[in-house]
């Protein structure tokens, strides 16, 4: 079946190493089923964007040769998460606090177990349940009142655009079970309003992938080495680092001399069937980066002679 994913980088920061790999991965699942792969930028939170982080997002990307079908800015989509908070109080699926704020509201019949792609079988435990029921803000109240919070606006998004498999990092587990909730109360207005299109919408397949850790630490944005687009300046060949990206978190049934250099074409075809992606951390080795792009260049270096 052909997969729509989606990755949702934040404009606060240069284009983190680890958003690339999970672009990759996403643009992989999506590109080996004819699906669709949707960039959509997570600038809601108007105090943290650097608006000048947002193009290198863009080149990044394009770099290398990840292209999206779609394009959307959430801050561009504050309407459509306050008709649908809006809805989900109509429907007593949600509840207005004191200060403003709109908060979920649990109901016995929600799934309470989902199936991680790569870790198995998980639950929503009664503690987790805690969490949610009348805590779970959907949109803020006080001094930002109105504006929708990351968990309601990610997976209402993917709601909508019809995202059916995520793949993202282990650190966003803790936030798997609030999401399934706010999509449990998602479908439930969709049966409402009988929008079949809409409450016929299965749950989205969840992977997550280990980190990237570098000299015993995860990276991260304020990790200067961890910019996609460095690598780019100091001269990296481009399907050397998607190589090096793919291999951190993801290995092949058949490890051998096809797979160990992958073009685009190769990559998609084992990506899905002819391999799977790891829970494990990864390391970040700048030796092997290094190798691959020897031998990238190697082998695209002009034979002397041959026209």
């Amino acid at each position: 079946m052909p997969y729509t994913t989606r990755i949702a980088p934040s404009p606060t920061g240069m284009m983190h190493i680890g958003t690339a790999r999970t672009a990759l991965f996403n643009w992989l699942a999506a590109r080996a089923t004819a699906g669709k792969f949707i960039l959509r930028i997570d600038d809601t939170d108007a105090e943290r964007n650097i608006p000048e982080t947002e193009q290198p997002i863009f080149e990044g990307l394009q770099w290398l040769g990840l292209g999206w079908d779609e394009l959307y800015r959430q801050s561009e989509r504050a309407p459509i998460y306050q008709a649908c908070a809006d809805h989900l109080l109509s429907a007593g699926l949600a509840a207005q606090t004191d200060n403003g704020a709109i908060v979920l509201r649990w109901r016995q019949n929600w799934c309470r177990f989902w199936k991680d792609e790569i870790g198995g079988e998980r639950h929503i435990t009664d503690r987790m349940i805690e969490e949610i029921d009348s805590r779970l803000v959907l949109v803020r109240g006080g001094d930002r009142c109105g504006k929708a919070t990351y968990q309601f606006a990610s997976i209402l998004d993917d709601y909508l655009m019809g995202v059916d498999f995520i793949i993202r990092g282990v650190e966003h587990i803790a936030n798997t079970g609030k999401q399934i909730a706010i999509w449990e109360a998602l479908k439930e207005i969709s049966i409402a309003n009988n929008d079949l299109r809409m409450q016929q919408r299965p749950l989205p397949k969840f992977a997550h992938v280990g980190l990237i850790f570098k000299d015993g630490k995860k990276m991260s944005k304020r990790d200067g080495a961890s910019s996609l687009l460095d690598y780019r300046d100091k001269g990296y060949d481009p399907d050397a680092v998607f190589n090096f990206l793919l291999r951190m978190g993801w290995g092949p049934k058949r490890d051998d001399a096809i797979s160990t250099f992958m073009d685009k074409e190769i990559a998609k075809t084992l990506f899905l069937d002819g391999g799977s992606m790891r829970s494990a951390n990864a390391s970040f080795d700048q030796h092997k980066l290094d190798f691959y792009d020897r031998r990238y260049k190697q082998s695209k270096r002009r034979v002397p002679g041959q026209q």
